[in-house]
């Protein structure tokens, strides 16, 4: 072996060597899931890889995964949410199909589930919206959501099912729960003749959605053992930075899109501020390890 070829080798071990240092031995990957609607595929949050679904790089699931990465693990994500998705059903895909992203190689699913199913953008424009707010529509819109909650509570159960059934054994899920679309008011949506507290019927109807996707995810709990579905409140991490009930009036500390300066898709979504705040709240419940235990 001639010097140069020594020298060489040397250099090419060193470097392997390095690279061996670089990787810790119990270097894990976790395989990341997301489904659902617009509050999981991105909408609000910019930067969009897919506009038709709204898929955004800065979605709370994408923020959550390169935190892990940037603490050394590895993490495939893929992203099948949509925005405008019901569970079944719809013009874009829905959760039962979304579903089919999910695989024996999956290690955690997140999503949302239910806010279209209670008619989420109909209470937007009839209760929030300037140009369309009415508060004989917008009772209707709420009470209608409200209606709809037994149906959401089933169905939230079914796609729990769906997805355990191509889990590995061991695979968790985890579910966020929505922000409030008003914040705390005593404003009342007044027309000619009839008049409603817009922004207490949405929160009223914001907390029965939450205890319809508990009620779900005891149930999956009860078949498949405690801790495989984990329901991720939010609600507290926007205190102070929910929309303003009042049309006219916006929250300048708003972390969600009002009417003013976001696109069609982006309106009462959460901003990237509120990204990062969902993401904490998934890195918080997700243990010492950060990967609620289930990365390989």
């Amino acid at each position: 072996m001639s010097r140069r070829t020594r020298a060489l080798a040397t250099v090419l071990c060193a470097a392997a060597c390095v690279m061996a240092v670089a990787a810790p031995a119990n270097a894990k990957t976790l395989d990341l899931v997301i489904l659902g609607d617009s509050y999981s595929s991105g909408n609000g949050a910019g930067s969009y890889t897919d506009i038709t679904c709204g898929r955004s790089s800065r979605v709370w699931g994408q923020l959550y995964a390169q935190t892990l990465r940037d603490r050394g693990m590895t993490v495939n994500v893929k992203n099948s949410a949509c925005g405008g998705a019901i569970t079944v059903g719809g013009v874009v895909p829905d959760l039962q199909s979304q579903v089919n992203a999910v695989t024996p190689e999956t290690d955690l699913v997140a999503l949302t589930i239910g806010g279209n199913d209670v008619g989420f953008a109909n209470i937007v424009i009839q209760c929030f919206a300037a140009v369309s707010s009415d508060p004989t529509r917008c009772r209707k819109a709420v009470n209608d959501g409200k209606n709809g909650i037994p149906r959401v509570q089933a169905a939230a159960l079914k796609i729990l099912d769906q997805a355990r059934a191509r889990l590995r054994p061991g695979a968790k899920i985890v579910v966020l729960s929505y922000p409030y679309l008003s914040a705390p008011s005593s404003y009342i949506l007044r027309g000619l003749f009839d008049s409603y507290r817009s922004g207490q019927g949405a929160r009223e109807l914001g907390d029965l959605g939450d205890q319809a996707v508990i009620n779900a995810a005891a149930a999956a709990n009860q078949k498949y053992g405690a801790g495989f579905v984990q329901l991720i409140p939010t609600k507290d991490l926007f205190v102070g930075h929910e929309p303003n009930p009042d049309p006219y009036r916006e929250n300048g500390a708003t972390w969600i899109w009002e009417f003013t300066g976001a696109l069609p898709i982006e309106y009462y979504h959460p901003k990237f501020a509120g990204q990062q705040a969902m993401a904490a709240a998934l890195l918080r419940a997700a243990g010492p390890t950060g990967d609620f235990g289930v990365a390989q």
